[in-house]
């Protein structure tokens, strides 16, 4: 009977193994296009609505606005070689960080109105900041170490090591988002999104469907996206619930 009970174990915790490794990857709950110039690199919402940027070169920069279900609604020339777009909930505005290291306030979108805020708070000129909802606290992630800046006198508040990642910034290695319960890293390589506790502790491993560019990761809406990159062409959005129950 003790035999038979513990073959009976082994064939469950088999089984159970074996529906972990052939899981289903999480399918988008949107998806949409967008031509960047450039690089589809990030996307950031004011509850309202979408807004993209793209990256690679300055002379080509502009924000794009895009309703919920993913239509083009709006283009703003933003001369800026930018990495992230970021939501300030408390004083609605946007803030973007770029190639030169360099965080800049949007003053006004439709003039085209912005400044710079502080420069050279981080060593990483490819890193895709996050910026806390509350526009509190800046996350900067580069190699598996995160670190957290008082926002905007640029404050080193803390550091975490381990993080899990893509090995190069194509893949994820230098960015990371936070929806202000979880922080998230990426990696491309294996369309996996990792999620992490304030304290970083690994709560939860998602397999995505779609989605490797390591620049795009990005919470908005309440969904975390990634892109495939147009990378001069016409590229993709893609945005998962990943908490749905």
């Amino acid at each position: 009977m003790k035999k038979i009970l513990t073959t009976g174990i082994i064939a469950i915790s088999y089984l159970l193994f074996a529906f972990t490794l052939h899981a289903q990857p999480l399918k988008p709950k949107i998806v949409f296009k967008e031509d960047p110039l450039t690089h589809n690199v990030h996307i950031a919402s004011d509850g309202e609505f979408y807004y993209t940027i793209n990256g690679g070169r300055a002379n080509k920069g502009q924000i794009q606005k895009f309703s919920f279900s993913g239509r083009l609604l709006d283009t703003y020339e933003f001369l800026l070689d930018m990495r992230s777009i970021m939501y300030s909930q408390k004083e609605k505005l946007f803030y973007v960080c770029t190639y030169e290291k360099k965080i800049y306030r949007i003053n006004d979108l439709k003039t085209g109105r912005y400044e710079i805020v502080t420069g050279d708070m981080y060593d990483n000129e490819q890193a895709n900041l996050a910026m806390s909802p509350d526009g509190k606290n800046i996350y900067y992630f580069s190699d598996g170490t995160l670190k957290t800046f008082k926002f905007p006198k640029g404050k080193l508040s803390k550091t975490i090591t381990g993080l899990d990642c893509g090995k190069e910034f194509t893949s994820g290695n230098s960015c990371v988002a936070t929806d202000g319960k979880y922080i998230y890293t990426f990696n491309g390589d294996y369309k996996m999104i990792f999620a992490y506790d304030s304290k970083g502790n690994k709560v939860k491993t998602f397999e995505i469907s779609d989605g490797s560019y390591g620049f795009s990761l990005s919470c908005a809406n309440g969904l975390v996206f990634v892109s495939d990159d147009g990378n001069y062409e016409t590229g993709t959005w893609y945005g998962y619930d990943l908490w749905a129950k």
